[in-house]
């Protein structure tokens, strides 16, 4: 076997995004995917709109809905539907997205073997040797594009206990009607699971029904998605669906992706928004800006792969840290959150307009502090007389 320029472990979005790019500027690419494409891969599927501004390939044909707003409750009681004229977010499978993305990257010249997990990599004369259960692959630099728990970040920080948040979610078939009455907004709890969210998310013949808790590891919570799914009126009753469990590497605090020429994308990151847990669009763009820093690090002869973590600085982790602070309000005091939406419902459309990527989150929580302060006064007040009366 060959030396490769690059080896990419995993062929997620990240993956498929960096095999992509790198393969297009001439390099030679193996992609070692632990499972046989296509495979099922547990995750809402929500992707921001503002994906349409830095994506390499037309996914209009993997699109399963088209959002325009949010059907926002507190603890399944009352609700708000708060929609918008333009739309906000698409929604994927992921078996159908992450196989039509790592065909793109075949045809730009990636070699690609499925069924090859990465399980260790070790340093090389010339790069690194990247292990799978029964061969030994060589390449100048490699790409941890392998997830939460790949074997590509514990090879940077192989101490490191990660603290990750949990997820369950399900695919349940449900009447066409059912679908067509959801196809342009998502359902969104707060309330229904300590410190996380409840959802509802439309797709061409299912919705995806899932509960994430966005402060360590949640305590039974298949307990907390069984409420969800009794408590909501359209599921209520339904008990034919197949419900699968998995970790949620939000953003926590900056650390360093790179190490000589290993270098960590999306998942295995960490770089997830830590308020809605989103991390399609993040893979996407990390691996972006990684393959530009290996084609550069190429052409100038270097090992040194250190300025992703710099762009990173720049432009990720400004928005995550906005982002943990807009959690820490909502998810501690869910009950505030709702009232404050449901009587200023513009804050929706500013929130919309992240999601688009025309506004941030530095300015989404400025203007959250702006009109919020006397309003959170208020609903506390609101609150209290609930109560007691």
């Amino acid at each position: 076997m060959p030396t490769f320029d690059v080896i990419v472990a995993g062929s997620g979005p990240a993956g498929a995004t960096s095999a992509y790019r790198l393969a297009r500027a001439g390099l030679s690419v193996l992609i070692l995917e632990r499972d046989k494409l296509p495979r099922y891969k547990p995750c809402g599927g929500g992707i921001s709109l503002k994906i349409d501004r830095i994506l390499d390939t037309d996914i209009k044909d993997f699109i399963e809905a088209t959002v325009f707003g949010a059907y926002f409750s507190h603890g399944q009681k009352e609700g708000t539907h708060l929609m918008s004229e333009q739309p906000i977010a698409y929604m994927v499978m992921r078996d159908k997205l992450d196989t039509h993305l790592t065909c793109e990257a075949v045809k730009a010249g990636a070699t690609l073997l499925t069924e090859n997990k990465v399980q260790g990599i070790a340093a090389a004369k010339n790069g690194y040797e990247v292990f799978t259960k029964d061969s030994v692959f060589t390449g100048r630099y490699v790409v941890g594009a392998d997830g939460v728990n790949g074997a590509v970040r514990r090879f940077i920080y192989p101490n490191t206990v990660r603290t990750i948040a949990a997820s369950i979610e399900a695919e349940i078939e449900v009447d066409q009607s059912v679908i067509d009455k959801h196809s342009n907004y998502v359902h969104i709890d707060f309330g229904v699971i300590p410190y996380g969210y409840a959802w509802v998310f439309p797709k061409k013949n299912m919705l995806s029904v899932g509960i994430a808790g966005f402060r360590g590891v949640v305590k039974r919570p298949k307990e907390f998605f069984d409420k969800f799914i009794k408590g909501h009126n359209t599921l209520s009753g339904i008990s034919e669906f197949t419900y699968k469990g998995y970790p949620l590497p939000l953003f926590r605090n900056q650390q360093n992706l790179t190490k000589g020429g290993v270098i960590l994308t999306g998942d295995a990151g960490n770089l997830v928004d830590p308020f809605f847990g989103e991390g399609i669009y993040y893979a996407v763009r990390s691996a972006q800006l990684a393959s530009s820093v290996i084609c550069d690090s190429i052409r100038n002869g270097s090992n040194d792969l250190s300025r992703y973590d710099k762009l990173l600085s720049n432009e990720f982790y400004p928005e995550f840290r906005a982002a943990q602070k807009v959690s820490q309000f909502v998810y501690a005091c869910p009950r505030v959150w709702f009232d404050i939406l449901s009587e200023r419902t513009e804050l929706a459309e500013k929130y919309y307009n992240v999601l688009r990527g025309s506004n941030s989150y530095d300015n989404f929580l400025k203007e959250l502090k702006a009109i919020g302060g006397s309003l959170v006064k208020t609903a506390i007040k609101k609150r209290i007389v609930r109560l007691f009366s």
